[in-house]
């Protein structure tokens, strides 16, 4: 009979202290709710960048770009702001473009119109010393993204290189 008190006894206190530790019937969120680890039950969605973002982004990356033509190729004020000018409106008619539901073959072609235009309104704004530093400005551009490509490609090697020797000391 003593023995059948105890295992009881021991029953009911870890059936007491299960229910204390997980939290049940505790609104103050003591204690680990195992349905969300103790966290609130909010689900975060990534949300959709508004218009007026959208905007800043872009207006913020054409700002971006403008300053460095500005600096290579040492525009004037007018200049400067005609190009800027047509650059933002060629980039609002890109985003509309990719957006839209043509294929792609008709988006990629749209997007050489668009950008051949823009290559030509640029060209008419600059002097003959400009628009040969502009056309050396292109030239180098693809080569400095694929410096970046070759110095990733590079840096992840040595990375899993290092990994290697660490893993066989």
């Amino acid at each position: 009979m003593k023995s059948l008190k105890i295992v009881l006894f021991f029953v009911l206190f870890s059936a007491m202290n299960a229910h204390a530790q997980y939290g049940y019937g505790n609104n103050y969120g003591m204690g680990m709710n195992r349905t969300n680890n103790g966290m609130p039950n909010t689900q975060q969605t990534p949300k959709e960048p508004t218009p007026e973002e959208i905007e800043k982004n872009r207006n913020e990356k054409i700002q971006v770009h403008m300053l460095l033509l500005k600096k290579d190729l040492s525009l004037d004020e007018l200049q400067y702001i005609a190009i800027k000018n047509e650059v933002t409106t060629n980039s609002k008619r890109i985003d509309i473009l990719l957006k839209s539901e043509l294929s792609d073959e008709e988006k990629n072609s749209e997007l050489k119109s668009i950008q051949e235009k823009i290559e030509k309104t640029i060209l008419s704004y600059l002097n003959p010393a400009q628009r040969e530093k502009y056309q050396l400005l292109k030239i180098q551009k693809p080569d400095k993204k694929e410096d970046k490509k070759k110095k990733k490609t590079q840096d992840k090697t040595e990375q899993s290189e290092t990994k290697e020797t660490e893993s066989e000391k």
